[in-house]
């Protein structure tokens, strides 16, 4: 039968000035391909010719050749025929004789002339249903062949002459041997060194007895060991070997105690018995299935049973019917590969016991795209099912146990929380008295700093749960990271005094603006000037410096003289409650949560923050290293701008700018500056916003990515209602010439100041007005 979507056959005629031979053949229903010679032909022959027709003009020798070479290439199911139309007379037969000659055992047939058409109909028709039948043969080699690749072992089967007739891909690797060094040869004629020994014994054995065997031997030319299982049959014996070597050699070990033994025993029979594999065939048309004894196992039938599909759907529970019938319609669905792989619970029929099976199949099909066939194979997989489902409870118990944390940490807060506010407010108020002592003035500040100190305990808690969520969320701005860092040093100012902390800054970073949250950021800032003010003895020192690498990144320096980090300890500093011991708590106190917060912060900025120091003793280096803008539009703390009330009724301006940071803060200055800002990162998308609003001014970088901005300028210039300023990393006299002479008003050069640009647009915009 043909496989779906394959096509009836092909004949191939080469006959020369054989028009009326044609239309005669495709009038009777034969695809006919006319070839001009025997080259043409040997070109379109393959898989889809039915038929060859040759006229005796054609046979030349050397061609003929060229053809028996390509019929000789033919699959082991194919045998496509060759029809010669011979000529009369004694050349005629010379020639006939010849052709037959150089083309041995193919499938040849001479019709003497005069050619009768009727024979030659009769002949094709033939050759048609001939194909037919090995097409047939074809897809009984690839269903087997689907069927035997499904076994895991290494699986392979001999004739009684000891022949290999087919080996799978496991035998192969485990060989070292090419299937083409084993098909069709004689077993102990490949592997001499087998002769005599128990694998040869037992398959002689089996061979004449015709009982199974199955037996586990150390192969010493593999090196491994083998467990072998054989099952005669009147054609030979299917053997299927696998490589127990690992499981030999655990059990040798497992062997120096009894309760070790059992254990590794129960383990490998548990094991063995979850490996077997029940392997089916399924007929629909006729409603026949045709199973291994383990798939009878597999559904509480006894040994031998011959199911139908009504046994085979009423052992499946009741609730899983379903998942077949949606499987069936599913593989013959258009555009369906045919391949399944579901799981479902079976009723055994005899024994009534609840089974997990997992099946893996395929469907064929016949002409008509109606299923022919169903084949593949069933797995019992109840344990894992079972661990699966115990995976999920403990999964689940562990969420609801998370969430019940979260829900006392929430209330713990509120409830800590709630007598904090009268006491900060009531220390507040009694500090505004100036009647007060001041030494009690003194033990109010104590207080102050201890109750914010609990505050600041319950965040680092609340931070922490945030985290392991994933909730921890982050609202970013640019950021002036000098600005960030002097901010927490002024808020650090009092402990630092009080220890006599001496502070050196060296801020050198020439691009120190990044992209932050700038609350999260001063925390990360505070809990490390926390930490040095915390171990470092009194009139110690704390360096904070900043720099820039080559890879545009700010790097932040916080250098102390404390006690320092022991080395083994280092890997773990920003871990969770690590404090470097009971000894440190006990002396320092804390909950060791401050740094586990700043690097999860840190990672979530893109940036990095590590720790180095030499030992005890040696004082520590903490360093964070942050993306910087790579622009310097930003002079000073980057934080919104109040609207100074000077733009010019909302002015709307176009912004043509492709690099990211420079567009993002140029566009939010001149939205906080009040002007109505149109943003758009490339040539294109710059023309549609110009068509559809009006605007009075156009600020465009010169390099974008689908051309340049003097084109851009040159277009929307025209009416001379509309100016511009370019941005441009090139200063030169040239480059500004070539701005202006598009239509450019003003130049700047990149690094922008912010001032210069904002009185050149207010200067630009009052002269329209």
């Amino acid at each position: 039968m043909e496989k779906p979507g394959e096509t009836a056959g092909t004949v191939l005629v080469a006959v020369p000035g054989g028009k009326g031979l044609m239309s005669t053949l495709a009038k009777h229903g034969f695809r006919v391909r006319a070839c001009k010679n025997l080259a043409e032909l040997i070109r379109r022959f393959d898989r889809s010719t039915d038929a060859i027709v040759l006229g005796q003009t054609t046979l030349v020798p050397s061609k003929m050749r060229l053809l028996a070479k390509a019929l000789a290439r033919q699959p082991p199911w194919s045998d496509v025929p060759v029809i010669f139309l011979a000529k009369a007379g004694r050349e005629g037969k010379k020639v006939s004789q010849g052709a037959l000659q150089i083309l041995g055992d193919a499938n040849v047939l001479v019709l003497p002339p005069p050619l009768r058409i009727i024979a030659l109909l009769s002949a094709l028709r033939a050759a048609a249903r001939t194909r037919r039948h090995q097409r047939a043969v074809r897809d009984l080699f690839d269903q087997r062949e689907a069927a035997l690749a499904s076994i895991s072992d290494a699986f392979s089967v001999i004739d009684r002459d000891w022949r290999y007739t087919y080996v799978s891909e496991r035998v192969l690797e485990l060989t070292g041997k090419r299937k083409e060094e084993l098909i069709g040869h004689v077993i102990w004629e490949i592997f001499p060194e087998a002769v005599g020994a128990e694998f040869y014994q037992r398959c002689h054995r089996a061979m004449e007895t015709q009982q199974p065997d199955h037996f586990q031997v150390f192969y010493k030319p593999w090196g491994r060991w083998v467990d072998t299982r054989i099952y005669p049959s009147s054609d030979g014996l299917a053997i299927y070997r696998a490589d127990i070597s690992e499981m030999m050699e655990q059990q040798k070990r497992l062997r120096e105690s009894e309760q070790r033994l059992h254990v590794a025993e129960e383990r490998i029979r548990l094991a063995l018995e979850a490996a077997d594999v029940g392997i089916f065939d399924y007929y629909p048309a006729v409603g026949v299935i045709r199973w291994s004894d383990r798939c009878n196992e597999l559904f509480g039938l006894p040994a031998g049973t011959k199911p139908d599909y009504v046994t085979y759907l009423n052992a499946i529970h009741p609730d899983d019917r379903h998942i077949i019938h949606e499987t069936i319609r599913e593989v013959l669905s258009p555009g369906s590969t045919g391949h399944y792989e579901i799981q479902y619970r079976a009723i055994g029929v005899v024994d009534s016991r609840e089974r997990w099976l997992e099946e893996k199949g395929r469907v064929l099909l016949d002409d008509a795209g109606r299923p022919a066939r169903f084949l593949g194979t069933i797995l019992e997989i109840t344990e894992r099912k079972l661990a699966e489902d115990a995976l999920k409870k403990a999964k689940q118990d562990a969420e609801d146990a998370n969430r019940a944390k979260d829900q006392f940490l929430a209330m713990l807060s509120h409830e800590l929380r709630t007598p904090l506010t009268p006491v900060l407010m009531t220390i507040a108020s009694l500090q505004r008295n100036h009647d007060i002592p001041d030494n009690a003035r003194r033990d109010l500040e104590v207080l102050r700093r201890n109750v914010e100190l609990e505050a600041l305990l319950i965040d680092d808690l609340l931070d922490l749960t945030r985290i392991a969520h994933g909730k921890l969320e982050l609202r970013n701005d640019a950021i002036d990271v000098h600005a960030s860092l002097n901010y927490a040093l002024g808020v650090s100012a009092s402990d630092l005094n009080e220890k006599q902390i001496n502070i050196q800054l060296d801020l050198a970073a020439k691009e120190h603006h990044c992209w932050a949250d700038a609350a999260r950021l001063q925390q990360v800032f505070w809990n490390i000037i926390k930490n040095s003010v915390k171990f470092t003895p009194a009139r110690g020192q704390l360096r904070v410096s900043t720099r820039n690498d080559a890879e545009h990144y700010i790097v932040i320096d916080f250098t102390d003289t404390g006690i320092g980090i022991n080395r083994e300890l280092q890997p773990r500093i920003f871990d969770a409650f690590e404090q470097g011991g009971s000894g440190v708590t006990n002396r320092y106190g804390g909950l060791g949560l401050g740094l586990a917060i700043s690097k999860r912060v840190i990672d979530l900025h893109g940036g990095k923050i590590s720790v180095q120091s030499e030992g005890r003793g040696t004082g520590a280096t903490f360093t964070i290293k942050l993306k910087a803008m790579e622009t310097s539009l930003l002079e000073g703390p980057a934080y919104p701008l109040d609207h100074d009330g000077s733009a010019e009724e909302s002015a709307e301006i176009l912004l043509v700018e492709d690099h990211e940071d420079t567009a993002r803060a140029l566009r939010r200055m001149l939205e906080n500056a009040g002007y109505q800002v149109g943003y758009a990162s490339t040539l294109a998308s710059a023309r549609d916003l110009a068509a559809k609003r009006r605007f009075r001014l156009v600020i465009s970088d010169l390099g974008l990515p689908d051309g340049s901005g003097l084109d851009l300028m040159g277009e929307l210039g025209d009416s001379g209602q509309l100016r511009g300023i370019a941005l441009s990393g090139f200063g030169a006299d040239s480059d500004v010439a070539a701005a202006k002479a598009a239509g450019f008003a003003e130049h700047f050069t990149k690094p922008v100041d912010w001032e210069r640009l904002r009185h050149t647009i207010h200067r630009l915009l009052d002269r329209r007005g």
